[in-house]
């Protein structure tokens, strides 16, 4: 009766054993695609990062010609507006 019970006491190590390997190896699965799921992610906001600072330099550059004085000058003569005279303008006091 004691080798029975040990050989059935040995294969339930056995078991429990396996049964830990095939839990371990299955987290190591899942931290697997988690981490190239998240390399991919990573690889997606670097792209729209790249593509959003260029948008901003390209914006940039169009506000400063929006805004240039040449561009002002003309924009003003087109609609008619000219230098302001001198009782048009108010300081300001600090």
């Amino acid at each position: 009766m004691n080798k029975k019970g040990t050989s059935s006491g040995g294969y339930k190590w056995l078991a429990l054993l396996l049964c830990l390997v095939f839990v371990l190896g299955m987290a190591k699965v899942w931290v697997n695609v988690e981490r190239v799921d998240l390399a991919y992610r990573m690889e997606r906001l670097q792209q729209e990062y790249r593509e959003n600072r260029e948008l901003r330099i390209k914006l940039t550059i169009e506000r400063d010609n929006l805004l240039s004085p040449f561009r002002l000058k003309e924009w003003a003569q087109e609609h008619g507006l000219d230098k302001p005279e001198e009782t048009q303008i108010r300081k300001l006091r600090k």
